[in-house]
């Protein structure tokens, strides 16, 4: 009887070589440099025709296009960079080779269940959590997200296209690029850090125009950073879990933001409700890297296949 099947030459290594040796992928560095020179260029307008950020947040109706299609650029900026260095960086492996993880479906449907409905029942208990504080109450736990229920289906279509296409936006660069190659030098805990800390940064990016600062509280800084730190060790988890599918990581990125709009939250914890979830995205991440071996972030007792 033969053997299983070999992993593709692309697959995520779950056993790490046994005195791996701790470097940095220049392609990766090359990557999140240019992750945020894309992203200044898309906010370029901004600096130039003098725009109050506060002041288009509030009305967008007069803002020139280029101003609009440069801050839609930027919610793509991960993924744009990950396929320029993928196509023109020496060593990098080209675009098809980073294109192929999307392809990986094929996984069991636990791993589908997690990522589709795992951030339900954590958006949930951290509204139980605030009512449990003293807050008020949601008028309602679970909706449709805003604005769909008068559009009817097609709304609801809409909604979940342009979620998924957001997390496409991000999700090649963030852990199909950035992820896969730093962890082949550093570790996938230690990969799934620094991509949560450049994430996290990557997102505050409307304090550093005119005006962003204002829409922030203070509170906004620590919650993102330890909430997106703590997400990326999940997705890691997932994406190295499942052999690396990008694909499980698409739908639990796309997910959570669906998710986070049918979950309602009153208005009075619009400061408070998010650092508890911060704090439930921690608890959960700890969990998973203690049952983990921190080295792949893949079960300890799964041998070698």
């Amino acid at each position: 009887m033969s053997g299983p099947p070999a992993p593709p030459s692309d697959a995520i290594p779950l056993q790490p070589p046994a005195a791996p040796e701790t470097r940095i992928d220049r392609a990766v560095i090359g990557w999140a440099i240019l992750v945020f020179v894309l992203l200044f260029l898309g906010l370029l307008p901004l600096y130039v025709l003098h725009i109050d950020l506060a002041k288009l947040n509030a009305n967008s109706s007069g803002a020139p296009p280029i101003v609009l299609v440069g801050i839609l650029f930027t919610a793509y900026t991960p993924t744009v960079a990950a396929l320029l260095i993928a196509w023109r960086w020496p060593g990098a492996g080209g675009v098809r080779r980073l294109l192929r993880p999307v392809t990986r479906w094929r996984i069991h449907l636990g791993w589908y269940l997690v990522a589709l409905l795992g951030p339900i029942p954590l958006l949930l208990l951290a509204d139980a959590i605030y009512v449990m504080l003293g807050g008020a109450a949601p008028r309602q736990w679970l909706a449709l997200p805003s604005g769909t229920a008068e559009g009817g289906m097609s709304a609801v279509l809409f909604t979940i296209g342009a979620i998924i296409a957001g997390a496409f936006g991000e999700e090649l660069g963030w852990r199909g690029f950035g992820q896969a190659r730093l962890q082949r030098g550093i570790g996938a805990i230690w990969a799934a850090i620094v991509i949560g800390l450049l994430w996290s940064t990557w997102h505050l990016w409307p304090v550093a125009v005119p005006g962003g600062l204002s829409l922030f509280d203070w509170t906004d800084f620590p919650q993102t950073y330890l909430r997106l730190t703590s997400t990326a060790i999940l997705y890691a988890w997932l994406f190295n879990s499942t052999r690396g599918s990008l694909l499980i990581v698409l739908v639990a990125h796309g997910a959570f933001n669906l998710d986070n709009s049918i979950v309602q939250s009153p208005a009075s914890g619009v400061h408070t409700i998010p650092i508890i979830v911060a704090v439930l995205h921690a608890v959960v991440a700890l969990a998973v890297v203690l049952a983990t071996n921190p080295r792949t972030l893949t079960w300890r007792t799964a041998g070698p296949r």
